[in-house]
Formats: C-alpha cells, structure tokens, sequence
C-alpha cells in the first residue's frame, strides 16, 4: 500500500544511509525522499504537504479545508474488512532492528514520530492519535497530554484494568495520518474519520481491533508506570524538557515481509502540516458561530503551523475583525497570533498577508493585545502563561475605495 503511494510522489532516491542520517538527508530536500538500504530496511519521509495531501485528494488545496469539513460531518463506516491481509505480516522478535532514527544528537535514543496509536473503548469507540514514541531497550515510553483523549482512556483503563490495550501502526495511509492528527470530541471516531476521507479503508481484525494496513505493528499495553521521556525536538525545532511518561509494555511486533519505514522528520514540513491542517476545518467551523461570512482559515507554516493563523472573512459590519480575532484565538487555544483580511488578500502568499498588515493596519486601533492567556506548551518563549495577539487587517467599510487594489 505504501509502496504504491510512494512511487506516485516521485521521490529523490538515496541509495544508503545509516538511521543517524536520516534527519539529515530529510532537512536536505523539501520534498520525499526514498532511501534503499538502512540498516536493511526501506525509509520514507518528507511525505506529505498540503499541496501534496491535496493533490493526493483531488482537491484543489485552497479547498482542503472544506474538503476536511465536510468528511468530518458526515462520517461513514466504508471499512474493507479484509483479514487476508494479515497474512502479509510476519511476526518479529526485535524493535531494535528496524531503522528507527535518532533524529538529533542530543536526542536520549530512537524515536517513533509517524505511529498512529489506535486504542478501542467500549463506551468512546475507536481513537486514533499520534504521539511521539522513546525506544527503550525492550519497552517503549510515550509522550501523552494530559489534556488529550488519549490519556483520558488511559486513565480510565487503568481504574477499570490497570493497563491500556494500544497497537501502533507505522507506514499508514495518508487518510489515517489526517484522522489520527484531527481533534474532535471524545466520542469523534478517528477510525471511521479516516475510513471517510479515503472513501473506502482497508482494515484487518487483530485481537479483537480493527487496524488500517500499515507497514509496522507494534501491540502492547500503556502501564501504570513512568520513566523518562525527552528531551525531544517538537515542532518549533527546538528541545521539549524532560518529563516522566507512560511505559508501553510491547506483547509482540509484526511487519511486512520487505516494509518501508516512515521516518517522520522532528520540526520538519511533514510534521507542521500533520499537525496544523487538522486543525483548520475545526477552527474554520468554530469562527462560523460568530462570523457566518468567514472565507478560509490557515495556520501558517512559519508559526510552526500551530501558533500562528490567518483567518480570511468578508467584513460585512464593523467590528467583523475583531470578533473575527477572538473566535480564532477560542477555537485553537495554542494560537498566539493571528491576522484577519479580506477577502481580496491571498492567504496563502505571506506577502500579501504582510501586504495588507502594511497598509491596513494603524497598531493603535488595530491590533488587540491579550496578557496573561493560556498558551501552548511548545512556544519557547512561554512562561506560566502567554501574551495572545490578533491584527484586524481589513479595509474600514466606509473607506473601501480608498483601499481598492489597482488591476489595470
């Protein structure tokens, strides 16, 4: 399954390498690379973009987002049960030979980046998520938010049995990747998400779980013990601290018999629109409630795809803007700064969104300032709490021929 997706995304090919390089040879080029030989196995990364998930989907990418919306609003079990297909896996008696990379030297081992963590609650359903997994010599350690489903079915596990059933699934289709990055409620079914968005997904029954075809499976059990996870490189391309985290107890590997390794780069293009694309059709929903007339939303890749967005509205009454600003900063909490345009500005071309902070904006009247909000845990440069800021830059209504951009 992945082999074939691959070779549609032309990728640079690298004949060798050794798992240390590979964060290296990813930062090289900015688009997929395909490496032969590691340690063995075949690696994959710098997949996905969102001008190639959109190409992917036949969607035009400033489209994308409604594209999202609308599969979320209308979730469909077309699951292809298929239990052939674990067939093509063989069982494997050691993680460490697969070509998990240490991405960074002052990483504390090998990490998993690209591992949907699919867990199944009798009350919640299916849960698809992706976290950042420690290698450790025969157990894993994953980082879970506290604040995220995840570590609410954990916790909920542990009362009820004491551990948490888990498999991960590394090498999936695109469609899982976005499912499991998206966030919905606690009773939203990733699985179904992701089963809707690829009009169809291949599934296998594995102890009593319906998993995607991947390239890796790991199946094992989050205890109710800690060790230490980090420091790690998170999306702002710099070091996470250190903290203690769940063990993942490993029961048993399986893989294809010649797999590909999805190496998902630490800060890299494919980890910021993973993380941020999800995010726009929620937010773009959650600032319909109050703005009707807004166009688009983008969380921009220079904030990291996370912490800084552009919201396109067409300005209807006074004050659009403004409100425009806090339904943003309401609907993604990590967001720290966001501008608000018109409906003429390209909020895809960072500089036609500067364009319009440069000669729409008057800082004493267009720009809010918010002390003392809560922030994201990956800004560096936050403290206990952080500073949020919105830029109204959208034409006064009365002065819109003032404004008018000159075509002829």
């Amino acid at each position: 399954m992945l082999r074939e997706i691959v070779e549609k995304l032309n990728p640079i090919v690298i004949d060798k390498a050794n798992r240390n390089e590979i964060a290296k040879i990813l930062k090289t080029y900015n688009s997929p690379v395909y490496i032969k030989d590691v340690d063995g196995f075949e690696v994959v990364g710098n997949l996905w973009n969102r001008e190639r998930l959109a190409k992917f989907f036949n969607v035009k990418k400033e489209d994308f987002i409604f594209f999202m919306l609308k599969n979320m609003e209308n979730l469909k079990e077309k699951f292809i049960i298929d239990n052939s297909l674990r067939d093509l896996y063989i069982n494997d008696s050691s993680i460490k030979k697969w070509p998990i990379p240490k991405y960074y030297k002052n990483d504390p081992g090998c990490y998993i980046t690209s591992g949907v963590v699919i867990v199944k609650d009798e009350e919640y359903g299916y849960n698809l998520s992706i976290h950042r997994i420690l290698v450790k010599d025969n157990y894993l350690v994953i980082r879970m938010v506290e604040q995220r489903h995840l570590h609410f079915l954990y916790t909920k596990a542990l009362k009820e049995k004491g551990y948490l059933d888990v498999v991960i699934a590394i090498g999936c289709h695109p469609a899982v990747l976005l499912a499991a990055s998206t966030s919905g409620d606690i009773y939203f079914d990733e699985l179904k998400f992701a089963s809707t968005l690829a009009n169809g997904l291949k599934v296998f029954e594995l102890d009593g779980m319906l998993i995607p075809e991947a390239e890796f499976i790991i199946k094992g059990r989050i205890l109710d013990k800690l060790d230490d996870e980090g420091p790690f490189v998170d999306i702002t391309g710099t070091y996470d601290k250190v903290r203690k985290q769940p063990i993942i107890e490993i029961d048993y590997l399986l893989r294809k018999e010649k797999p590909i390794f999805h190496a998902l780069l630490p800060g890299g293009v494919e980890h910021k629109a993973l993380m941020g694309l999800p995010q726009e059709p929620r937010m773009l929903k959650f600032i319909r409630n109050t703005i009707p007339t807004v166009k688009n939303v983008v969380l921009t890749e220079g904030g990291c795809c996370w912490l800084h967005a552009v919201v396109q509205i067409e300005k209807r009454t006074d004050g659009d803007g403004k409100n425009a600003i806090l339904a943003a900063l309401a609907a993604h909490p990590s967001l720290k700064h966001v501008v608000v345009v018109d409906e003429d500005i390209n909020i895809f071309d960072i500089n036609d969104v500067e364009y319009a902070i440069a000669t729409r904006v008057q800082g004493d009247r267009d720009i809010i300032i918010i002390p003392g909000c809560k922030g994201s845990s990956l800004d560096p440069s936050a403290e206990k709490t952080t500073t949020k800021i919105g830029i109204d830059a959208t034409v006064p209504l009365d002065k819109k021929d003032k404004f008018k951009r000159v075509e002829e």
